[in-house]
């Protein structure tokens, strides 16, 4: 039996030894996969704030030509027709004065 322990010994030492390797290199393993899904998803909210950026900047001009547009066809009609449009407008100042004053 003594010739089975001293033979094990060795072996049990370097199963312990390899284990504890193992044991290293998944923590190591580990930690590289962390830094790479920071840095993946660093760059996926990049590529998100860049998409939001641009429909945000394309949602402006829409916006503002639209404004643009809506400001001349008023200013057009007011040209037309003066007295009717000082009309609606006295009438659009009279109901939102009163809608205030409640």
């Amino acid at each position: 039996m003594s010739d089975f322990q001293s033979e094990t010994a060795p072996e049990a030492k370097n199963v312990a030894d390899d284990l504890s390797m193992l044991k290293q290199d998944v923590a190591s393993l580990i930690k590289q996969m962390k830094d790479m899904a920071m840095r993946e998803g660093s760059r996926l909210g990049q590529d998100a704030a860049d998409k939001i950026s641009g429909r945000a900047s394309d949602l402006y001009e829409t916006v503002s030509e639209k404004s643009k547009k809506s400001a001349e066809a008023v200013t057009a009609h007011v040209e037309e027709q003066p007295l009717s449009s000082l009309l609606i407008a006295f009438a659009a100042g009279f109901i939102f004065s009163k809608i205030i004053t409640r």
